[in-house]
């Protein structure tokens, strides 16, 4: 669903308690304060994949030759995609890095328009480089976006995505010809359990990520309710 543009609010102050209404909206402390920690102590336990040594020497291939081969395509939008607006989601760079569902419009019948589907990589490489796997169909690829569309029956996309953002991150925000960076040679089966392994990281990652907001939230409140008199410590609580 698009959402409209929010619009400022001024808040009108009457007295010294303020405006009963406004009043009214503010979120209860303890409420708030509960939830986060519902949801803090309800978040199922990290799983890091279990990995172990790999003394095996695997060949590779540049992404170039698997595109040259036609297992792999590569896309990129043009600027024109988003310039009008439009009515179909659009997946941005900033979307990419911070793993979130698409944030912008676009046109999908501008030429040059990419639809994104289930199974493509979202390369953004700019200062703050990120990697993704895409999982839904129908939206647009927007501006500044690398995307990888693999064949599934010759490679895994969770794994050839592992190998993108680790190429990316060694690159330590240094350019990177994508084009360039050696897939290594192993069959679908062993790439799927690799494939399986970077999922999970990616998992743990963004389970981090909640549970720092989450944190930041708590903290907040938990402060802002004590020092103004709403909450106070259990008593026997220490």
């Amino acid at each position: 669903m698009r959402e409209a543009a929010g619009q400022q609010h001024r808040t009108v102050v009457e007295g010294e308690d303020g405006d009963a209404s406004e009043i009214a909206r503010r979120p209860d402390p303890y409420d708030e304060y509960a939830t986060c920690c519902s949801a803090l102590l309800g978040q199922s336990a990290w799983r890091p994949p279990v990995l172990e040594p790999d003394s095996d020497s695997h060949p590779s291939i540049p992404l170039e030759d698997l595109v040259e081969a036609g297992v792999i395509d590569l896309h990129e939008a043009p600027p024109t995609v988003g310039a009008t607006g439009g009515d179909t989601p659009m997946l941005s760079a900033k979307d990419v890095r911070l793993g979130r569902a698409p944030s912008r419009w676009g046109d999908a019948c501008a030429p040059g328009a990419i639809e994104i589907r289930v199974g493509d990589i979202a390369v953004a490489i700019s200062t703050e480089p990120a990697v993704r796997v895409c999982t839904d169909n129908g939206v647009l690829l927007g501006p500044g976006i690398r995307l990888v569309r693999a064949d599934s029956d010759a490679i895994d996309a969770y794994f050839l995505a592992g190998i993108l953002r680790a190429a990316v991150e060694a690159a330590d925000g240094n350019h990177i010809d994508i084009y360039e960076v050696a897939v290594p040679r192993i069959p679908l089966a062993e790439q799927h359990r690799y494939g399986k392994a970077f999922e999970q990281l990616t998992a743990l990652e963004a389970a981090l990520q909640r549970q720092r907001a989450n944190i930041g939230l708590l903290v907040r409140t938990g402060f802002g309710g004590l020092a103004q008199g709403k909450l106070r410590p259990v008593a026997g609580d220490e």
